[in-house]
């Protein structure tokens, strides 16, 4: 599987290029772009614990993500900058601001705890 998390809207489209031509002709970019949000905040995640300690899940698809602990407890939520009303909608807009706000939200969690 290519496991790849794209940085912009270029490896967006090599990946779902990569996808429709392994196995998943269906897939479109939206499917994409979700799995980058979910998988994105899961790498930081998991990078700033230095281990995959918390999960991260849809809670709402495209506007909400839950953090859990290893007991299943939430953490917190990660939300798209304020001006986008859903992830896809906040890196199709700005890749660096998407990741910026990403990194952002996932230290304040961190911190907290």
């Amino acid at each position: 599987m290519f496991n790849l998390i794209p940085n912009d809207m270029g490896e967006v489209a090599q990946k779902l290029a990569y996808l429709q031509t392994h196995g998943q002709p269906d897939a479109t970019e939206n499917d994409v772009l979700l799995d980058t949000a979910r998988a994105g905040a899961q790498d930081l995640l998991d990078e700033a614990l230095e281990g995959p300690y918390y999960n991260v899940r849809w809670q709402t698809p495209d506007q909400v993500l839950v953090v859990t602990g290893a007991l299943k407890n939430e953490i917190g939520t990660l939300t798209p900058r304020a001006d986008c009303e859903t992830f896809s909608a906040d890196f199709k807009g700005n890749e660096i601001l998407f990741w910026r706000n990403l990194s952002g939200q996932i230290a304040a969690l961190i911190r907290q705890e």
